[in-house]
């Protein structure tokens, strides 16, 4: 059984839209529609949206979100049609499943009936948009089997697709908060150790009187139990103002019910609180290794059988504090374990979200949209359908384009991409599938592919893996392709990949002869200058292209693409500041305590190295050193693991949406250099202020016991 259901919109020319008086800056395509025959929508509240009244207007949450155009309750948007044209009062944002992702490639403005049907009296420039519920699991392949032109056709997995970048960005909050839970674990083992050193009296004559190991484990487990259960109950209560903060960004399009949430709150700080009971009963282990003697001497029997360190004092050249650092650490790496793992996930969870912000923002993501690189792009697209000779319209405006820049000293390519829907075919198989003709200044060539070479001639193509593996076609088989109402043979010469429509693409040579009447839309016209200017002449070129063009918006590459997807990048770099922020603090805290666990297991020792001159500075630099060189191999361990972990945690969220092939952009310099210097300078300042304190162990404490 089938149960289907057709929304009517009206598509609007973007330059026609004024926000309090300013043009509304938005790529996508611009739609109206009412709800009549609408999906289910919502509000920013999560409540259904069943009525709209005259004259008031609801935009997408992701444009409302967008700070290219200054949204907010109340504001005045005038919508200009057919030589008609209304005001609306803005009444807020929605979460629209079909339309709200930026990858949907529509926006929609939700207005009454009324006014709906005021627009649609001025024009006959409409789109169908239907929605097919049926329990058919081939009822998709067979209607794309049916030559019908449209823009879009999916299923429920396709759509969830279009999110996967809000979904991205929940899941790296997720790793962060796992990577979090792992750095208080290794906190938490390292204070228990530190508890049970700085007790070693207390636990020698609980062993001396007859105590079983069990029953002093079990105190301090009970005393580790009633923390954890306030710790948790805390955790709680902040866990919904904290969630709802850091899940702002990903649920602004996705609706998270904290109803349902509630018992998963709960669930999570019992399992939590178990869990970190259990660990306590785990690392308290070490008692039974204690003895009533051992514990007494702080642990130690005096006795050392092997040398400490690599090498002595005799054969090195470093100064003693440095001589100190550096042999304490090799020769007890051990002990130094904790905190090396502390700081390098640290580490990890800066450079991670890192790379994957720089690479979202990279100029050279264009290639997985199926463009060419380019140095910047005028987000000028063509409405979804024209009438007349599309081709030799868009020819003439990017001629114009380069006869402008030429007149001002600028020579450069200047190219655009057209989209197509089309039913592509081999033996029995077919596949519908986005295609793509470049018109301008580039050929073939310039695109990225993953196997294969580049189409030589119109009667050559090439496809992405999505849609090849749809039609099962490899390179050197005939492909059918549907153009203009003919059925036409070509020839698979190269294998792509394509972040459109979750991976569908089809390319074709620029002499191919299709049909423009059926063009569907176009992206933005792309500008490469030639003589490859620096960055200096390219910031220049910039702001001639928008002092030349000043009702376009003229963006560079990564910016455009990134302005496609929804400002991604955008919503990665508050959450970077925001985990850098907490690895700071952690790091920070690791560092007191350990150097506080340092002084207080090491005070013969500092009170020898005191007897036999070394001064306090001396001291403080040799604990301050410690921490800096474990700091240090954090950052290269950091360094070596950073840009495979990315790979495996990343790269199969763009797997899923179409990229086989990720070239990550690293940027040395920010990442490896910068971030851990600030953390390695706070950290060493922090150490250096903690061991101060050791200023008051005087030299008489070498002949203490303990």
């Amino acid at each position: 059984s089938y149960r289907f259901r057709r929304l009517e919109l009206i598509q609007l020319e973007p330059r026609k839209i004024t926000l309090d008086g300013e043009f509304f800056a938005y790529s996508n395509t611009v739609c109206l529609s009412s709800l009549r025959d609408s999906n289910p929508v919502f509000d920013s509240g999560d409540r259904r949206l069943t009525h709209i009244a005259p004259g008031e207007i609801y935009v997408t949450a992701e444009i409302f979100a967008s700070g290219r155009n200054h949204f907010f309750e109340g504001a005045k948007i005038e919508i200009s049609n057919g030589g008609a044209s209304r005001e609306f009062i803005l009444r807020g944002s929605t979460k629209d499943c079909f339309f709200g992702s930026s990858m949907a490639g529509i926006t929609r403005f939700l207005v009454s009936e009324e006014d709906y049907a005021f627009f649609a009296g001025t024009t006959d420039d409409r789109l169908s948009f239907y929605s097919v519920y049926t329990d058919d699991t081939s009822y998709l392949s067979g209607s794309r089997t049916l030559m019908l032109d449209y823009i879009f056709s999916g299923n429920k997995a396709q759509i969830r697709q279009m999110y996967l970048m809000d979904v991205l960005t929940a899941a790296i909050i997720l790793v962060v908060s796992l990577c979090l839970i792992l750095i208080s674990m290794v906190i938490l083992q390292f204070i228990i150790r530190f508890t049970m050193s700085e007790e070693f009296r207390e636990i020698g004559v609980m062993k001396a009187i007859g105590i079983p190991d069990y029953q002093i484990r079990l105190l301090y487990t009970v005393k580790y139990l009633a923390v954890s259960a306030l710790g948790a109950a805390a955790g709680l209560a902040l866990s919904f103002p904290l969630g709802t903060l850091l899940l702002k960004s990903a649920s602004r399009n996705i609706i998270l019910s904290e109803r349902k949430m509630i018992p998963v709150h709960f669930v999570c700080a019992f399992l939590t609180a178990a869990l970190i009971v259990l660990f306590c009963w785990f690392c308290t282990r070490k008692i039974r290794s204690f003895s009533p003697i051992d514990a007494i001497r702080s642990g130690e029997t005096g006795e050392r059988y092997t040398g400490k360190g690599l090498f002595g004092l005799n054969r090195s050249r470093l100064a003693p504090p440095l001589f100190l650092a550096v042999n304490d650490i090799s020769g007890g790496l051990k002990r130094y374990a904790s905190m090396l793992a502390i700081f390098t996930i640290g580490i990890l969870l800066v450079t991670i979200p890192s790379n994957t912000i720089n690479t979202l923002s990279s100029d050279r993501l264009v290639t997985l949209f199926n463009m060419a690189e380019c140095d910047h792009v005028i987000t000028r697209e063509a409405l979804l359908s024209f009438g007349g000779s599309n081709k030799e319209y868009l020819l003439s405006g990017l001629e114009d384009i380069k006869n402008t820049l030429a007149e001002n000293g600028i020579e450069a390519e200047v190219f655009q991409e057209l989209v197509f829907r089309m039913n592509v075919s081999r033996g029995d198989l077919s596949f519908s599938s986005l295609a793509f003709q470049s018109i301008g200044d580039v050929t073939t060539d310039r695109y990225v592919y993953i196997d294969g070479t580049p189409p030589q001639n119109s009667g050559e193509i090439a496809l992405s893996y999505l849609t090849a593996e749809n039609i099962g076609a490899k390179i050197g088989d005939d492909v059918r392709i549907t153009v203009d109402g003919q059925t036409r043979t070509y020839l698979l010469t190269a294998i792509n990949q394509s972040l459109n429509n979750n991976g569908e693409a089809v390319r074709f040579h620029p002499d191919a002869e299709l049909d423009y009447s059926r063009c569907v839309g176009s992206f933005g016209i792309q500008i490469r200058y030639t003589g490859h200017p620096d960055k200096k002449e390219l910031d220049h070129y910039l702001e001639l292209l928008r002092s030349l063009y000043p009702d376009d918006d003229i963006r560079p590459a990564g910016e455009y693409i990134n302005l496609m997807i929804g400002d991604v990048a955008g919503q990665f770099d508050s959450i970077r500041s925001l985990i850098f922020g907490i690895v700071l603090c952690i790091n920070l805290l690791v560092t007191v305590l350990m150097v506080k666990s340092f002084i207080t297991k090491e005070k013969g020792e500092i009170a020898l190295l005191r007897a036999i001159g070394f001064s306090s500075v001396s001291l403080i630099a040799w604990q301050a050193m410690r921490i800096g060189l474990v700091l240090l191999l954090a950052a290269v361990l950091g360094a070596l693991l950073s840009t495979p972990l990315t790979r495996l945690m990343i790269e199969p969220i763009f797997r899923m949406m179409g990229a086989y092939s990720i070239s990550f952009e690293i940027r040395v310099f920010e990442v490896y250099i910068v971030c851990p210097l600030i953390i390695f300078i706070a950290a060493t300042a922090a150490a250096a202020l903690s061991a101060c304190q050791l200023k008051k162990i005087p030299a008489s404490e070498v002949s203490n016991i303990e």
